[in-house]
């Protein structure tokens, strides 16, 4: 889906230049690092999100080995962060 939503935010002249600069460093927009630092900062899951769904992993059954289970997330979460 695209973007389909504005939002208006106000910097001061120093702050814009300088986010003008890192972000043509990086080949984006200034609204593209805006948007990685509100995914980053505040739609993460939260710890307490993340202890939970770990807690659900521990609990389940499963007939993998250890040694199964560390060479799928090895090889095919590995990738997936890679490519990320």
């Amino acid at each position: 889906m695209g973007l389909t939503k504005r939002v208006e935010v106000l910097f001061d002249p120093k702050q814009y230049a300088l986010m003008e600069q890192i972000a043509h460093s990086r080949g984006e927009t200034v609204g593209a690092l805006v948007r990685k630092a509100v995914e980053r900062q505040y739609l993460q899951p939260t710890q307490e999100q993340r202890r939970t769904a770990v807690q659900q992993l521990l609990a389940m059954e499963s007939d993998l080995t250890w040694e199964e289970a560390r060479h799928i997330l090895e090889t095919d979460v590995g990738r997936r962060l890679e490519a990320s």
